[in-house]
């Protein structure tokens, strides 16, 4: 028994390997993105304006002066079915990803800030999974007429705009979309750095408690 335990808590405080800290990083980012997503699809029960972005209201007001209203409202809706759709979606898209995020220095992705592991991801696929919300928000938008009116709505809007809107209505909608699903992600990664424990994960364990105590200096040491 005693021996069994002393080898336990060896092996924790041992450096780990390369592949035992990468197995880590994905393990803490597979569990914020999922977390991250719940909470998202939880806000996008609250109803579409919860998820239009600020700068797109003066836009789509411009179009309903128009005489547009009608257009708007399906517009609208479409984006809330398109962006619940994208969202279910994006899970098993960046859960595949994560699987080929390379770490080219797992061990400083560790030490790195709270949401360093995110934002490796995200420079690593941010364009594919935005291209994923785009194409599904086009698709909804198409069964409308506001693709045929929004690049004049748009000119109009960014003449006295400071914050001009750049680009189609899906792509301007799925860079918001996506920008704010990699910073849930990452406050998420940052929660579960505070107490990496939570997960109940050997290798997240053995991992962070090792890279924690070299960031503290702590180069604990133990004689059995």
């Amino acid at each position: 028994m005693t021996f069994t335990s002393c080898a336990t808590i060896q092996g924790l405080l041992s450096e780990p390997t390369v592949w035992e800290t990468v197995s880590a990083l994905k393990e803490v980012l597979n569990t914020s993105v999922f977390r991250a997503i719940d909470k998202l699809a939880k806000l996008n029960q609250n109803g579409v304006e919860s998820i239009i972005p600020e700068e797109i209201k003066p836009v789509l007001a411009t179009l309903r002066t128009l005489g547009l209203g009608d257009e708007i409202d399906r517009v609208t809706k479409s984006i809330g079915d398109a962006s619940e759709i994208a969202l279910t979606e994006s899970k098993g898209l960046v859960s595949d990803a994560i699987k080929e995020v390379k770490f080219e220095d797992a061990a400083a992705v560790v030490m790195g800030g709270p949401d360093a592991a995110t934002l490796v991801m995200k420079n690593a696929m941010y364009e594919a999974v935005k291209k994923r919300y785009s194409d599904r928000l086009n698709v909804e938008l198409e069964k409308t007429d506001v693709n045929k009116y929004w690049p004049m709505a748009q000119s109009a809007h960014n003449i006295f705009a400071k914050n001009k809107v750049e680009g189609s209505l899906s792509d301007f909608l799925a860079a918001k979309a996506v920008d704010g699903l990699f910073i849930a992600i990452g406050k998420e990664e940052a929660v579960i750095r505070k107490n990496p424990n939570e997960l109940g994960s050997t290798v997240v364990d053995k991992v962070f408690d090792y890279y924690n105590r070299q960031k503290q200096g702590n180069g604990t040491s133990l004689s059995f």
